[in-house]
């Protein structure tokens, strides 16, 4: 009897589970729909103008490296959905487009070399790691 209702709260858990990941598959789905038509008024407004600031330039190049994130981010719910399992190779990946996300980020705008030393440091360990679940754990 115990063993039957382990078994329902388990099935209601999963179902439950599938359901926020569906919210959240959507969710991303929306925000890439929103910030694809924003990036496309935003190269609208800079074809317009003669030479584009280097703001304008820096928030597109932001914009469309956060939208590349957000569809990873899609991707690994979608699979994570699929095969009732975490992709780690996709959230490492995501991970890495962060990071060089930042990187462009502080270089575009003069910031601190430490900084883009650390963000470099930061790559080169989740590149090894990337690296290490490649060729040690099969899918």
């Amino acid at each position: 009897m115990v063993l039957k209702g382990l078994e329902h709260d388990k099935k209601y858990l999963e179902l439950l589970l599938v359901f926020g990941e569906i919210l959240v598959a959507i969710i991303i789905i929306v925000t890439v729909i929103v910030s694809s038509f924003q990036t496309l008024i935003m190269i609208s407004g800079m074809i317009k103008i003669a030479y584009p600031n280097k703001s304008d330039i820096l928030e597109l190049i932001d914009m469309a490296i956060l939208l590349l994130l957000a569809l990873d981010l899609l991707r690994t719910v979608i699979v994570g959905i699929a095969e009732r399992q975490i992709p780690v190779k996709n959230i490492i990946e995501a991970a890495m487009i962060v990071i060089v996300r930042e990187m462009i980020v502080n270089t575009l705008m003069n910031g601190s070399p430490l900084y883009l030393i650390y963000l470099s440091i930061s790559f080169l360990m989740i590149s090894l790691a990337f690296i290490f679940i490649s060729k040690f754990i099969k899918d």
